[in-house]
């Protein structure tokens, strides 16, 4: 059966959660109950673009044109656009002019790799740049990347001048603006100055009331005296600095930079972390350590969302919503997950637009074949031929997850050619197959059967392979 692209994946996935609790409890905790009211600037709610590129990095080398081409496909799968300055543009409310100033919030925390790399960064520059405004082009002028709150230059993180020309790069200081969250809490200049926001992090970990620190708690770097946002409120303050005030006023795009990458509950200082476990997933035959991913979106809670599946794809623990922390559920539209509750933006990968970029080949799935005869689960698969990779993603109802499944690549005639397990980890599931039977040879053209079993569950979809 054939479908549209836009119906299928707004509609293929069922919302999960743990196995300690019942489905129907994990239902109530998953399901967003408050209404949507989104920011100004979350053009497309749930509209999400993942890229992976195994060529992003060697070591700690970043091959820089990889990092910005990664940047600009991201941004035109995101928009539909065919140019990159045309795409920017279109990310931004029709009150965008040629003399709009746009601030960048970055996080230079953790100086080097391990902060959004500066390459990432300056792709956006180059991009806004490419805007066209009846012949005047956007000038670096209006652009600002900023952060404060700690004791690293823009320099010593990699944000150079001759990185960034004629961008202004600000370690910045907070001042009482009357429009701020947390009780008007003084924040940024440059945000208070600027029309619109992007918010450029990496994957990092914390253990400030939650295992992560990445786009909602990089606004820590916003606002004066994160200090005193370290206490048992500090779930409370990541919402409300995200839910209101400015940064949920002028946002207009969310963006990790997880070139490199933290662990959960590793940082927000340190080392890279490990993602071969998460590199093999999308790309069987990576040896590349570190995650090497752009995500991208105008919501604020798919991005976050995102970057902690890519994080707990890595480590195996579930990215089910009532797994999630009680900031991003709060935020998220969940009611009970703190006693404020907002709904800025989309948690639930039921109601999300996937787009997927594999090592620059677009594999976001067009069409599938559904032989489940349970509601909520379907199976899809699609093959890149210069790759050698055949991208797989799974969907199954909240009972499944932490469950074991087995995947089983089949001749159409049911000769077994390869077999795998997993755990199940959450709503929507994905991992790469090589085109390699269990002998590790490669696999003639033609037409094979990706079959699924978890339980009582069974489905399967045909791909072919040239």
């Amino acid at each position: 059966m054939s479908i549209t692209r836009r119906s299928f994946l707004k509609g293929s996935a069922a919302t999960a959660a743990v196995s300690m609790v019942g489905a129907n409890a994990l239902e109530t905790l998953a399901a967003p109950s408050a209404a949507l009211a989104k920011g100004p600037g979350n053009k497309w709610e749930g509209r999400v673009v993942i890229n992976y590129n195994k060529e992003a990095t060697s070591g700690v080398t970043v091959n820089e044109a990889v990092v910005k081409k990664m940047v600009n496909d991201a941004i035109l799968l995101l928009t539909g656009e065919t140019t990159v300055g045309a795409a920017w543009k279109s990310v931004f409310p029709s009150s965008l002019t040629s003399a709009s100033k746009v601030a960048i919030k970055t996080n230079i925390l953790n100086a080097g790799n391990p902060c959004p790399h500066a390459f990432t960064v300056a792709a956006i520059c180059e991009g806004l740049q490419q805007m066209d405004f009846s012949g005047t082009k956007f000038s670096a002028a209006n652009i600002t990347v900023y952060d404060m709150n700690n004791s690293n230059s823009m320099d010593t993180a990699g944000y150079t001048a001759a990185r960034l020309p004629n961008i202004a790069r600000v370690k910045d200081s907070a001042a009482v603006h009357g429009d701020g969250a947390l009780n008007n809490r003084s924040y940024a200049k440059t945000l208070k100055n600027s029309d619109f926001l992007i918010n450029v992090f990496s994957p990092r970990g914390h253990s400030i009331g939650s295992t992560f620190s990445v786009g909602f708690k990089s606004h820590y770097g916003t606002y004066s005296n994160p200090g005193g946002m370290h206490g048992s409120d500090a779930p409370d303050c990541l919402r409300d600095i995200n839910c209101t005030g400015p940064v949920f006023n002028k946002t207009v795009l969310s963006m990790c930079s997880g070139i490199f990458g933290m662990l959960e509950g590793k940082g927000p200082t340190g080392s890279s972390g490990d993602y071969s476990t998460y590199s093999k997933k999308m790309d069987p035959s990576s040896t590349n350590t570190n995650p090497t991913t752009i995500i991208m979106s105008t919501d604020p809670v798919s991005c976050e969302m995102q970057t902690i599946k890519m994080m707990r794809m890595n480590n195996g623990n579930s990215y089910a919503v009532a797994n999630l922390p009680t900031y991003l559920r709060a935020s998220g539209g969940v009611t009970g997950a703190l006693s404020q509750t907002y709904n800025i933006g989309v948690i639930d990968e039921t109601k999300m637009d996937i787009r997927t970029i594999i090592n620059g080949s677009n594999v976001t799935p067009v069409k599938h074949i559904h032989e489940s005869v349970q509601t909520g689960a379907e199976i899809n698969a699609r093959s890149i031929a210069t790759q050698n990779i055949c991208f797989i993603n799974y969907t199954v109802p909240l009972s499944f997850v932490n469950q074991s499944a087995k995947i089983v690549i089949l001749t159409l005639d049911g000769k077994v050619v390869r077999e795998y397990r997993q755990t199940i980890q959450g709503a929507k599931n994905h991992f790469s197959w090589d085109q390699c039977d269990a002998a590790n040879s490669k696999v003639t053209a033609g037409a094979y059967l990706v079959s699924f079993k978890s339980g009582s569950l069974t489905m399967s979809t045909r791909v072919t392979i040239s």
